[in-house]
């Protein structure tokens, strides 16, 4: 058999390209350090690697988020070092202002310099990071904290996110008190009832101001001015009792009678707490003797309680303006204005006196403890509260005029509507004793503010109050930056977990994709020795072209 020299050249051909073709991969591997460039040169291996490489990007998207964690957590841990001391420059402030005498003008310094402390804590704890407010919860569209002035430019109220700070006891209230987290890779578990994120499974990265800075109040009640109220108009309030909050609006009648109209707006409240676990009465016959948790509604004075809770009310701050009217009210927690007449524990059919200033007038009530008369269920002699109150209520419309006077009701507090009253005790054994009534903030920005307004009355005995306070708070204060802190070398612990983790995976790596330089090196050495011996054995296997003839 004959074998053309047509079908030896194309053999010799493709065996020189094909380790011509081998050599080239070769260099290849050792130029890109990679054993192969396509999935179907080493399927499994490929697959593998692939899973490696997913398992690199989540480790440093893990430790990216870490990173940004830990500067978030070193920011309002820093933040709360500060508010640390200013607490402590605010309490040296309250102990200066209570242990030595000041006349009117000394306090009202110090009141100011208390006033300005309140200011640095609302700015310390509005501060942002990276576009991102530290301390108010998942809000991000504006600052969390605020401080609301009354009529003479004093600073009265703190809110947070728009809520007063005193509206709730749970800081979970507040709006925007949603938590916000991140993955760092500890499998973030989804409940699929909820879905919501189990809190161990990922980090979080928000921070409740309410909660850090304390909320609620221990007691403290709400005032509608009633003079405010118009007929015929349409109202949209925000009512907070006992942690819980209703919009309500309302429609008022036609009457222009005040405590008429007052009705109206107690019958909505009563109408919307009605499938809450808040029984509401309003005007009831005995306010003394009410269920417990019931919402009080007095139509006459405006003025609504709930047991030893805190009540708040506000104009709603979404209504349209153009569609509802605004009402003037204040929330009468923390440092009041008002007083209490001690009442409790009279002997009946004994003369008492107290001194009430209120507007221009000052006038001395005197009056005589009522005897029960056996028909209220109590034995005839017994000392009777009610009866009491309604004498002491007609010596003052003796004094001030039936059209003019201040009122006094069962608790013993002597108000007057859209005036302050002032009520002073009497020398003497046998007269009632007078005391501001006192109800203290849970947040120490909000007290800082009641200590500033206490001194500027004189009250040194409220100021005086707020110290221990203060020095709680700080204690608090204390264990919230340990907390802090804590959590920062939980977050320095992931991230050298994920740092040896990485190094981990990437030897993995390494095992899967990259090449072995010296095996490859001496491979590519054997294919350019046989693709040089084939160049060399050519001329013995490729004919003669006529070109060499040429």
């Amino acid at each position: 058999m004959r074998i053309t020299n047509q079908t030896i050249l194309r053999g010799y051909n493709r065996n020189i390209n094909r380790i011509a073709e081998q050599k080239t991969n070769s260099m290849q591997k050792i130029w890109s350090g990679r054993d192969f460039n396509r999935a179907s040169e080493a399927p499994l291996s490929a697959a593998k690697a692939l899973n490696v490489r997913r398992q690199l990007y989540n480790t440093a998207q893990y430790t990216e988020n870490l990173k940004t964690a830990n500067k978030f957590y070193t920011e309002a841990e820093t933040s709360l070092l500060q508010v640390s001391e200013d607490l402590a420059l605010i309490r040296e402030t309250l102990v200066a202002a209570c242990n030595t005498y000041k006349d009117r003008g000394d306090l009202a310094i110090y009141a100011q310099q208390l006033e300005t402390k309140a200011k640095s804590l609302v700015s310390i704890f509005n501060t942002d990071s990276a576009g991102r407010v530290i301390y108010g919860g998942s809000n991000n569209d504006q600052m969390p904290f605020n401080i609301l002035e009354d009529a003479n430019g004093n600073a009265v109220t703190v809110t947070y996110n728009g809520v007063p700070i005193n509206a709730y006891n749970d800081a979970r209230k507040f709006p925007c008190s949603d938590d916000v987290y991140i993955d760092i890779g500890l499998g973030m578990v989804i409940n699929q009832e909820t879905q919501k994120v189990d809190p161990q499974s990922v980090l979080k990265i928000s921070f409740n101001g309410a909660e850090v800075s304390g909320c609620g109040a221990e007691s403290g009640f709400a005032d509608i001015d009633i003079n405010s109220i118009g007929p015929s108009k349409n109202y949209a309030l925000d009512v907070y009792a006992d942690n819980i909050k209703k919009t309500v609006y309302i429609r008022t009648g036609t009457s222009t009678d005040k405590q008429t109209l007052m009705g109206d707006i107690a019958a909505k409240i009563k109408e919307a707490y009605q499938y809450e676990d808040i029984n509401v009465e309003i005007d009831p016959a005995d306010p003394t003797n009410v269920p417990e948790n019931t919402m009080v509604i007095d139509t006459e004075t405006g003025t609504i309680t709930i047991d030893n809770k805190t009540v708040c009310i506000m104009n709603n701050p979404n209504a349209d303006p153009d569609k509802y009217s605004k009402l003037d009210f204040t929330n009468e927690v923390g440092y009041t204005d008002n007083y209490r007449v001690g009442l409790i524990g009279l002997e009946a059919n004994k003369t008492y006196s107290f001194v009430v200033e209120c507007g221009d007038k000052k006038e001395t009530i005197t009056f005589t403890a009522a005897e029960s008369t056996g028909t209220d269920g109590n034995p005839n002699g017994e000392y009777n509260l009610k009866d009491t109150v309604t004498a002491i209520n007609q010596a003052l419309k003796a004094a001030f005029g039936a059209d003019n006077c201040p009122h006094i009701d069962e608790d013993g507090i002597v108000t007057k509507e859209g005036e302050k009253v002032t009520v002073r005790a009497v020398n003497g054994d046998e007269n009632v004793s007078v005391n501001r009534e006192k109800t203290y903030s849970e947040n120490y920005i909000q007290l800082t503010l009641d200590a500033a307004k206490a001194l500027r009355n004189g009250d040194i005995e409220y100021a005086n109050g707020c110290i221990d306070r203060i020095v709680n708070a700080s204690e608090s204060l204390l264990i919230k930056i340990a907390d802090m802190g804590c959590s920062e070398e939980f977050i320095d612990f992931n991230i050298n977990r994920l740092e040896v983790r990485d190094t981990n995976l990437k030897e993995r790596q390494d095992d899967l994709e990259a090449v072995d330089p010296e095996y490859e090196i001496t491979l590519l050495k054997q294919f350019e020795a046989i693709y040089n011996a084939c160049l060399q054995m050519s001329s013995m296997t490729v004919g003669n072209s006529i070109f060499n003839y040429i």
